[in-house]
């Protein structure tokens, strides 16, 4: 029973980083949900089978180290600050987006602790890091392969993990495994193949043109050379390549600050990003934080628990932020993630598992010249990846391949520095008991908690794909109502993909009004009890207040996105929306004083002048709204608005309509290309300068066209021919 159980445990362990490669393109977000079920499903079958394997053998059972002990004190403080936060379900479950929250602590924890447990020696590690540093090969190549792959667009590779900063911290943790194998092994060959991997890996991380990683991969480097350099007198050779990699990073950077604006390396698309890498960069980052820390002053002890961030956001909103990302959820800062999940009390105990890792690699060893846990080397790499993955943290956030590794960190140091618990190891469990007591409940559990509390969530990560490839709309609804029925934790994302699918619906000429009614009801049902269930949610409430509009319940509308308004007052996307929806009820003054509102919050926000200047058109002040044009960047986005031009036209404003569109042929051959090479352009400034009685202005427009053009030169000349004869100037043509 013992070997079956230790062979179960061992290939568990085994099988979680062969994860990265699993795509599950029948889950709805494909690159995460199937590798995060999946995960927790392991890692249960993998802590059910050493729970009881620990019983039958003391050498199994877990032992104490400060790493653990602060990560068990932090799964405490997690554990309250999520069930008094401000939506508990969101915290301790997530979303299939994130696949994040209390849930993946508990098991990146579990994970950590079975490995500490049972590698315990050299060989077992490094079996380990080698498996993983295999499959990171085959992920490394199939990156490499999507930059000859015509179907793909982006130029940062993200191979199976869907996001270029996922790949980007999942390479540098195995540039780093790759260098702990480089120094343990002897051969020649071997040594050759970790070296080229270190450069496959870098080469892939640096492809991602993730620049957060780019610099936590220096940082960790020069950590670990610095602690070779000044540590490693006993290994010369390597203390030369230390300081070697430590000039070499220096002189890389020197490198690259006076190559950067050398045209070689703009014209790259990743190299480019690195070379300008400023402090501005971190500007909306700060914004962003500083909201945060504004949500932090008011609930500092314990936050608001995982997965609440979008609350923070919402109410602190800076209108700085008009043109980023409208529904932040997470800081992309280490400290300010922690603060808002956890409070100070989070934070802390967060640091103090890293504190501790200090402590083992880098305090003990120099207070007790005895401590033989690690070596130099082993010390100096374990350093710099911890380095590295925390600069990475300082900007980005944690994903299911970053705990994983991180909780392989954890493991490696736990299993060298643990001590065993006098009481633990030395109590006895009858063999009678763990037969027919503890080993058929741990069964028991185990297929409980995979058949509740994950298969139903794998159901409904399907579900919704299927729904999606359900080509009856009846159908469709039906498979939409028995995945909303689970009742998983996904019922926000699963009722917003309902209420998309209800308002496409509703537009489509040949589904049944039956159908169509069918689909509103039950979308407007959903909505309204997932806003009940989660109060407080702005996004929510701008999502109903969408349905609503489109379905012409422009009062309904205009209530729930008031409400929307209260939960963000700042946010100008919320306001101009309140705009449209007056502007709907034919209330033009109230329209024109929600969007004004909007665009004196920041007027640099391009978006929100020109609405604001096309409500000025509805309350015949053109000339005002015109005043608004007041720059080259501000020409071009009215000219490119067809709200505005409608605005102008039903307002008679042909004058101004011309104006505009003689901004769109006259703009060079930049993003607006197009403008000036699309034939209808040309002849609608014809037309305008037709109905000015400016005919000589419309003849030379076209003529213009016509070089510009060469396809449209038929037809132009036809045109311009009628207009000089007095004729109808479409006539015959």
């Amino acid at each position: 029973m013992k070997d079956f159980l230790k062979a179960v445990v061992f290939a568990g362990l085994f099988a979680v980083p062969f994860l990265t490669l699993y795509v599950e393109n029948d889950y709805f977000f494909p690159f995460i949900t199937g590798k995060n079920f999946w995960f927790r499903i392991i890692v249960d079958v993998v802590s059910a089978s050493w729970i009881i394997l620990a019983l039958y053998d003391a050498k199994y059972r877990p032992k104490f180290s400060g790493i653990f002990a602060s990560f068990g004190i932090l799964l405490v403080i997690m554990f309250f600050a999520n069930l008094f936060g401000k939506h508990p379900t969101s915290s301790f479950f997530s979303n299939f987006e994130r696949m994040d929250g209390y849930i993946s602590l508990i098991y990146t924890f579990l994970y950590a602790l079975v490995l500490g447990s049972m590698l315990t020696t050299r060989t077992h590690w490094t079996y380990f890091l080698n498996t993983t540093l295999v499959v990171a090969a085959i992920v490394a190549i199939r990156g490499i392969s999507q930059q000859f792959d015509p179907t793909i667009t982006t130029a940062r590779i993200d191979s199976t993990l869907g996001n270029a900063a996922y790949m980007a911290i999942y390479m540098l943790f195995h540039i780093f495994f790759a260098f702990w194998l480089f120094v343990e092994s002897k051969g020649i060959l071997k040594k050759c193949i970790y070296g080229l991997l270190v450069i496959l890996f870098t080469y892939v991380m640096f492809e991602t043109g993730t620049r957060g990683t780019l610099v936590g991969l220096g940082v960790g480097v020069v950590v670990m050379s610095a602690y070779i350099g000044l540590f490693g007198a006993q290994f010369k050779q390597y203390r030369k390549f230390a300081i070697g990699g430590f000039v070499l990073v220096a002189v890389a950077i020197a490198a690259f600050i006076i190559g950067r604006d050398s045209e070689f390396v703009q014209s790259n698309n990743n190299l480019s990003r690195y070379a300008n890498i400023s402090i501005g960069d971190l500007e909306i980052r700060g914004i962003i934080w500083g909201m945060a820390w504004e949500g932090v002053k008011e609930r500092p002890l314990l936050g608001y628990g995982q997965s609440n961030f979008n609350y923070v956001f919402n109410e602190n909103y800076d209108p700085r932020l008009y043109a980023q990302e409208q529904w932040f959820d997470r800081t992309h800062n280490i400290f300010m993630d922690w603060l808002i999940a956890g409070g100070f009390l989070g934070l802390i105990a967060y640091l103090s598992i890293f504190g501790w890792c200090v402590w083992y690699l880098l305090i003990r060893p120099i207070i007790r010249k005895n401590d033989e846990s690690f070596s130099v080397l082993e010390r100096g790499i374990l350093l710099g990846i911890l380095a590295g993955y925390f600069t990475h943290n300082l900007v980005v956030f944690d994903n299911i391949v970053s705990y994983i590794f991180f909780a392989a960190i954890l493991g490696l140091i736990h299993s060298r520095v643990s001590q065993p618990v006098e009481s633990v190891e030395k109590a006895k469990v009858e063999p009678l008991i763990v037969n027919q007591f503890a080993a058929p409940v741990m069964a028991v559990v185990l297929v409980a908690v995979i058949y509740f509390v994950h298969v139903p969530g794998m159901q409904a990560a399907a579900g919704i794909i299927d729904a999606f490839r359900e080509p009856d709309p009846s159908a469709r609804l039906e498979q939409f109502r028995e995945v909303l029925n689970k009742d998983t934790f996904a019922q926000q994302e699963i009722t917003e993909q309902l209420a998309t699918q209800a308002m496409n619906i509703s537009r489509e000429p040949e589904v049944s009004p039956e159908v169509k009614q069918a689909f509103m009801t039950e979308a407007e049902e959903r909505l309204l009890a997932l806003a009940e269930s989660k109060p407080g949610d702005a996004r929510i409430h701008v999502f109903i207040a969408s349905f609503y509009r489109s379905s012409g319940q422009l009062e309904k509308a205009a209530e729930q996105m008031a409400i929307a308004r209260d939960l963000s007052p700042d946010k100008q996307s919320i306001i101009i929306q309140q705009g449209f929806i007056a502007l709907s009820q034919e209330q033009p003054q109230v329209a024109s004083d929600f969007l004004k509102t909007a665009f004196e919050l920041d007027e640099r926000n391009l978006e929100a002048r020109e609405y604001y200047a096309a409500s000025l058109f509805y309350l015949d002040r053109g000339d005002e709204a015109m005043a608004l044009m007041n720059s080259e960047a501000a020409e071009k986005a009215f000219a490119g608005s067809d709200f505005l031009l409608n605005a102008a036209n039903q307002a008679d404003r042909t004058d101004v309509v011309a104006q505009l569109y003689q901004v769109r042929v006259d703009s060079e051959p930049d993003r607006t290309q197009s403008w000036r090479t699309d034939a209808q352009n040309w002849s609608s400034l014809a037309f305008l300068y037709y109905e000015l009685d400016q005919r000589e202005k419309a003849v030379e427009t076209l003529n213009e066209a016509q070089a510009v053009i060469p396809s449209f030169a038929p037809t132009a000349s036809c045109i311009a021919e009628n207009i000089e004869n007095d004729r109808e100037p479409q006539a015959g043509c």
